[in-house]
């Protein structure tokens, strides 16, 4: 049973509730500790934001926005076109003016501050990320959206799982979207993430999160903070798979529980765990299981 939240709402710039803006879901209620989401239906609007300790991700779902944008002491006045799939920052510790122009579905991530302290713990230096505006980033891409998943199926994901993208979330953005300050963060981050404890850690945590899509080892390493290589012997050691057998074998997993717990066609439950066609799945399935799909679904 997870704990209340550590970063409930009341924390959060309350954009949702801002003008017109209609929040469509959010993350109350779900024992997420380490963040708070919403998905709201944005109109125009602009706002004077106060300054807050913890870091909010601005995620782009559907339409776009022209967007204005100053932060005292860090950025300049910007604008940008801020289209699907996009990404912003709104940078904890700072006063920011934003004025909107369009209707956007916008996904709010704030990160709570301890995550980002205990990070510049283990690397020994401070951390304090970049004001991005409109950019592009993969890797952020794919956890919001295994996040908007769990907060619209809201039964079926456990806060850990929430907490475990939120850590990855933060990592990502120290590493790749942050200042450098102290010694090299390269250098930081291998001596962090070189480990299996750590690296080979959220890199599980990002698999469980991408089961369907086609497995990028290369991803999985970025998350780590390793090369490939390094990577991919880490992994082995830890678990006794190599990455594409564990995939494998958590789509299996994922596969089993979805035939047992739901009536979705076979068909469905393969393309939602991975497999390029029902007949893929159904091969693969039954060399692990025994059985075909259909006469696992049978037995239950």
């Amino acid at each position: 049973m997870n704990g209340p939240a550590l970063l409930p709402e009341r924390d959060t710039h309350a954009i949702p509730s801002l003008r017109q803006n209609r929040l469509i879901a959010d993350s109350r209620g779900l024992g997420w500790r380490d963040l708070y989401l919403s998905l709201t239906a944005e109109q125009p609007w602009s706002a004077e934001l106060q300054s807050l300790p913890h870091d909010c991700l601005v995620y782009c779902l559907n339409g776009q926005a022209l967007v204005e944008r100053r932060i005292d002491g860090v950025a300049e006045a910007e604008r940008a076109l801020l289209k699907p799939r996009m990404f912003s920052l709104i940078p904890g510790d700072h006063r920011s003016t934003w004025s909107i122009g369009g209707t956007p579905d916008i996904v709010l991530l704030y990160l709570h501050r301890r995550l980002k302290d205990e990070i510049a713990a283990e690397w020994g230096e401070a951390v304090e990320l970049l004001p991005r505006l409109a950019q592009f980033d993969p890797l952020l891409e794919q956890l919001c959206v295994a996040l908007l998943a769990a907060l619209r199926e809201r039964s079926r994901f456990g806060g850990a799982y929430a907490d475990q993208l939120a850590r990855t979330a933060m990592f990502h953005l120290a590493a790749h979207h942050a200042a450098a300050s102290g010694p090299p963060r390269e250098a930081a981050l291998r001596r962090t993430t070189n480990t299996p404890a750590a690296g080979v850690r959220r890199a599980i945590g990002y698999l469980q999160t991408c089961l369907a899509e086609p497995l990028a080892v290369e991803a999985l390493a970025e998350v780590a903070g390793s090369s490939v290589p390094v990577f991919v012997r880490a992994f082995k050691a830890h678990t006794g798979l190599t990455p594409y057998q564990y995939l494998l074998r958590e789509r299996i997993a994922r596969a089993k529980e979805l035939l047992v717990a739901t009536r979705r066609p076979v068909s469905e439950i393969a393309l939602d765990t991975g497999f390029a066609t029902p007949s893929h799945f159904a091969a693969a399935f039954q060399r692990r299981v025994g059985v075909t799909p259909t006469a696992y679904r049978a037995d239950r």
